[in-house]
């Protein structure tokens, strides 16, 4: 995570913050994303300590159909 330019490992995160993180990424989840990516410089906190995922460049959207199908077939196999 950085801070303004930072490294946030120079700095403590807040329980806010780590779950605003959290909540950033469930978001664009729910619209079948995944980021791809996560690692500490992907991931900045503004002066006023707001959360912003970045670099989307690896991102790619989730298979739906795929994760759909392995759904129903794990249901047969509990049937």
């Amino acid at each position: 995570l950085t801070i303004v330019g930072t490294m946030l490992s120079d700095h403590k995160i807040t329980k806010r913050q780590r779950s605003r993180a959290i909540k950033g990424l469930e978001a664009i989840h729910k619209h079948g994303i995944l980021h791809n990516d996560i690692r500490e410089e992907n991931i900045l906190i503004n002066d006023n300590g707001d959360i912003y995922l970045i670099d989307f460049g690896m991102a790619s959207r989730e298979d739906t159909k795929k994760k759909r199908k392995l759904f129903d077939e794990e249901q047969l196999k509990l049937s």
